[in-house]
């Protein structure tokens, strides 16, 4: 079964360019992770501020190489107007 994380997110607004370039970045780079099925990357075309981030692995325990890679956080964390909102699911 493919397993799935959503995040939600939402930078600052002076912040929004560097976000979506680091986001556009850390899509090219965790694709190539090990058992990633996809990464995907999107943005609200009425709020530029507001991302979207679909994470496909082809098992829970994949997310660990991911996790091992650690690109994204550090430079998009301090960006943020708040908290990222993530969820798991497990496709059917």
């Amino acid at each position: 079964m493919v397993y799935t994380i959503v995040v939600h997110l939402q930078s600052l607004p002076d912040k929004v360019e560097e976000v979506k370039a680091k986001l556009v970045e850390a899509a090219s780079v965790y694709r190539k992770d090990k058992e990633t099925l996809d990464w995907y990357v999107m943005q609200d075309p009425k709020d530029a501020t507001k991302f979207c981030i679909v994470e496909r692995y082809e098992k829970e325990s994949s997310q660990e190489y991911h996790l091992n890679n650690p690109t994204f956080d550090p430079y998009v964390v301090p960006r943020l107007a708040k908290p990222m909102d993530l969820t798991r699911w497990e496709e059917m």
